[in-house]
């Protein structure tokens, strides 16, 4: 993903969540430029289809909407900030695909799990890529029902 693609991932955000979690090009900009080699975007034919958001973290869970100042030093996780998939893509395998190149990123990055909160409608799907949701306490903004979830990464000597 470049910066240049930051208008088609407002797109897909949009169609994706409605204006429930809208993230500013800013906002996610910043993600960006900490970890460029964790984001994606999916395309076909030219047409932005999904993207995916990850970067290092230590612990707990960034605020949403906030500009992170910087990554931390140590990151011992990946954090998966967001997946969306536009609706008209839904069903061709972008989301699993996207997801595997985070996790290919992560434990390439020697992290030790992946963590992220799931929306409260997407916690069975998380399940179903591995994730088991954890008794952690999240900042305002993510909405009721969301869950924080990890999956452990096989971890290489």
């Amino acid at each position: 993903m470049r910066s240049s693609d930051l208008d088609a991932v407002l797109r897909i955000q949009r169609e994706a969540y409605g204006d429930a979690y809208q993230e500013s090009a800013d906002v996610l900009g910043r993600k960006l430029s900490f970890a460029p080699e964790a984001c994606w975007l999916a395309e076909r034919g030219g047409e932005a289809l999904g993207y995916v958001f990850a970067h290092p973290w230590q612990a707990g869970v960034p605020q949403l909407h906030a500009l992170i100042d910087h990554p931390p030093g140590q990151a011992d996780h990946g954090f998966l900030h967001d997946l969306a998939v536009s609706p008209r893509a839904r069903g061709m395998g972008v989301g699993q695909a996207l997801f595997g190149k985070v996790r290919v990123w992560s434990e390439q990055a020697g992290h030790r799990a992946l963590t992220l909160v799931a929306l409260a409608d997407a916690v069975a799907y998380w399940r179903g890529l591995g994730f088991v949701p954890q008794a952690l306490g999240l900042p305002d903004g993510y909405g009721a029902g969301a869950v924080f979830m990890r999956r452990s990464l096989a971890v290489r000597d």
